[in-house]
């Protein structure tokens, strides 16, 4: 039984060394912020879609705007030929409202030229920004095939370990069984230590003498009252 339960704790660090949560855990998080980058990258470029179409429907009302105002304009200019006879205050309307059309014309012409210089910028910048997302995404995709072959190969070796304990589990009793998998749930780092002197070894709690007592004894398994570890005697290395 003792020697049984030296083995669970020697599988289950080395399950621990090859556990792909500790193993790959940074290589995940690079991969993870590969991911957050690409997505901000994606919606930036959703960004400068919108704001490209935005400036592609204020040129496209403009540009339907400018014809409407020379008609008004033209109208306004016959209108004084035609009617020679106006006063002078309907003359100055006439002419005020054909300046205020020719300006909003001059408005227009130079809000256009802004915003297909803005479209420009937009462009330019969607294609750089689409070249930085093929080259992260393929970043990406390398950290991310090397990760899945690495899990793979941990996470065969995992069952392996698994499938080990089980069959150690096997030979134990009902009740050494359920006190092992305790253990193992509180402390899955090293769930069996070695009794020192009359202390803990895990948790380094003094235990009282009759706890100490049943342990040396070796007769049956005994936790921590501590840190609910196995207990086992010095003599259990003796007889490795």
């Amino acid at each position: 039984m003792m020697q049984v339960l030296l083995l669970l704790s020697e599988n289950n660090d080395e399950r621990n060394r090859v556990d792909p949560k500790v193993q790959l855990a940074a290589l995940y998080l690079e991969i993870k912020e590969m991911m957050n980058l690409i997505s901000a990258m994606e919606r930036r470029l959703d960004g400068i879609a919108h704001m490209t179409e935005d400036c592609r429907v204020e040129v496209d009302r403009l540009i339907l705007d400018k014809p409407r105002w020379a008609s008004d304009i033209a109208e306004a200019r016959e209108r004084i030929i035609r009617q020679r006879g106006l006063s002078l205050k309907d003359m100055l309307s006439i002419q005020q409202e054909v300046v205020k059309l020719e300006e909003n014309m001059r408005q227009a012409d130079l809000r256009i030229e802004e915003l297909q210089q803005q479209r420009e910028q937009y462009e330019e910048n969607r294609q750089q920004l689409t070249a930085r997302l093929r080259r992260q995404k393929a970043q990406y995709n390398q950290h991310a095939g090397v990760y899945n072959q690495e899990k793979a190969k941990a996470d065969a070796l995992m069952a392996e370990f698994a499938a080990k304990e089980d069959a150690l589990l096997a030979s134990l009793e009902p009740d050494d069984r359920s006190l092992f998998r305790e253990a193992l749930r509180s402390n899955p780092d090293n769930p069996v230590v070695i009794l020192d002197g009359d202390i803990c070894s895990g948790c380094r709690i003094s235990l009282s003498t009759q706890l100490v007592k049943h342990v040396n004894r070796g007769n049956r398994l005994i936790n921590c009252e501590n840190c609910l570890r196995v207990l086992l005697p010095s003599s259990a290395l003796n007889d490795q």
